[in-house]
């Protein structure tokens, strides 16, 4: 028994020392783990050209479109995808456009890549979806019934970022929503793999009234509810329907274009927003949840946007880090005046954990300020706005730094060009 202890003893000794020996003089390193190399993108306009600027920090500095950057024609949306391809979606009305895409070469210089792809109808919103650019718009089908009467429907074209390919997909949207209207479609999100749009009612067509929705009717008769649409796949079969009453559509209108009003956040979560922009409902300009892993809304999660931000609209909202989200708001209080209003000049930082709004401090005076870019980028915690002054010609274009926590906006890139349309980041590919 004795003998046995000992060596009990000695072992647990010798493991002490051991662990000491390692502990003290042969530290076990941690691997080092290589930030992905890249470039911020500037998309700059001037005229009918714009002008595709790199650069590696944006919080200081100036740079031009003069003799710089890689030329292309305009887009009217710029879609980031992958942090591997950005695309110049173009709009023409009823007509085709042809879209071109670009990426960082081997030395981290940005090209524009081979193959362009021709969106064949307008588009009213668009986003991304894993490797796909997804763009859809409301529109006649080729289902008629045995009146003639044509049912409505959304065209979906999604882009293969990766083999530059594209396919189309229509889909009938007559009684969507099982009120008897039809639907469009606004903004594009993707989550735990699956797609997710908000669904905005229009209201009962000829086709519908036919065949028992009631009387024909532009213009939706349901207000007051929320209604997000999840697709498995770019099949665009099968749809589930989440809904809720405490928040209108989820949708901003500006002309024909439907901009997202949803995001998800680094976590999965699904953030669902609505501007209220509709005239007639009675629900606030708001925020809901859809929990990563879930088909259905939080009941313990709403954010009233429009009372924090003392009456004013949501416009935009764009996705920072953790729980942080930047709202770009309608400078004055109330509705919007109409679908073609885009004066939206009040920048707040919405904390989703704390469910609080602050407003952004630092920037230019809201009347000084002409515009803000379409697409804003955030990295590592910061999110970079670009600022157009009223007097492009007086006064250079910038890009402001907001920092979250604080609420703040420092200037820093200054960029001499028209406009700036878009900000993003692109990574050079792997060897």
């Amino acid at each position: 028994m004795k003998k046995k202890l000992v060596l009990s003893f000695l072992a647990a000794l010798c493991l002490f020392v051991a662990s000491c020996d390692k502990d003290d003089n042969n530290p076990v390193e941690e691997p080092v783990v290589e930030e992905p190399k890249g470039s911020f993108v500037i998309v700059a306009t001037s005229g009918e050209a714009s002008y595709l600027l790199q650069a590696d920090d944006l919080k200081s500095g100036e740079m031009t479109i003069v003799n710089s950057g890689l030329e292309t024609d305009n887009g009217t949306e710029w879609e980031f995808n992958s942090g591997k391809y950005l695309y110049r979606l173009q709009y023409n009305q009823g007509n085709a456009g042809t879209s071109s895409s670009y990426v960082l070469n081997a030395a981290g210089q940005i090209e524009e890549r081979s193959i362009a792809v021709e969106i064949r109808s307008r588009f009213t919103t668009h986003g991304s979806y894993g490797k796909y650019i997804v763009t859809a718009a409301a529109g006649a089908t080729d289902t008629k019934d045995a009146a003639e009467n044509v049912a409505q429907g959304v065209t979906f074209t999604y882009i293969d970022a990766e083999a530059q390919t594209l396919a189309t997909k229509t889909v009938v949207t007559e009684n969507f929503l099982g009120n008897g209207e039809y639907v469009t479609f606004s903004g594009i999100a993707d989550m735990d793999g699956k797609l997710f749009t908000a669904v905005c009612p229009l209201g009962v067509s000829a086709y519908g009234a036919a065949n028992g929705a009631g009387e024909v009717h532009s213009g939706t008769a349901f207000h007051d509810n929320v209604w997000i649409a999840v697709f498995d796949n770019t099949n665009f079969t099968n749809p589930r329907i989440i809904s809720d009453n405490r928040l209108s559509y989820a949708t901003t209108r500006f002309r024909s274009q439907y901009y997202s009003n949803i995001v998800t956040d680094d976590r999965r979560n699904l953030y669902v927003f609505s501007s209220a922009y509709d005239s007639e409902t009675t629900k606030p300009s708001g925020v809901l949840r859809i929990k990563a892993g879930t088909e259905t809304f939080d009941p313990s999660f709403f954010f009233n946007i429009e009372e924090a931000a003392g009456g004013r609209h949501l416009y935009k909202v764009f996705y920072i880090t953790e729980d942080y989200f930047l709202l770009q708001l309608y400078t004055e209080a109330g509705k919007p005046a109409s679908v073609t209003s885009s004066d939206a000049n009040r920048l707040a930082v919405f904390d989703a954990a704390n469910k609080t709004l602050r407003w952004v401090t630092g920037l230019p005076g809201e009347d000084n300020i002409g515009s803000f870019a379409k697409k804003f980028v955030a990295d590592k915690g910061i999110i970079y706005v670009p600022v157009v002054p009223v007097d492009a010609e007086g006064s250079q274009p910038a890009i402001y730094a907001i920092d979250p926590v604080t609420a703040t906006a420092t200037r820093g890139m200054a960029v001499t060009c028209n406009s700036i349309g878009a900000t993003g980041k692109l990574l050079i590919p792997e060897q």
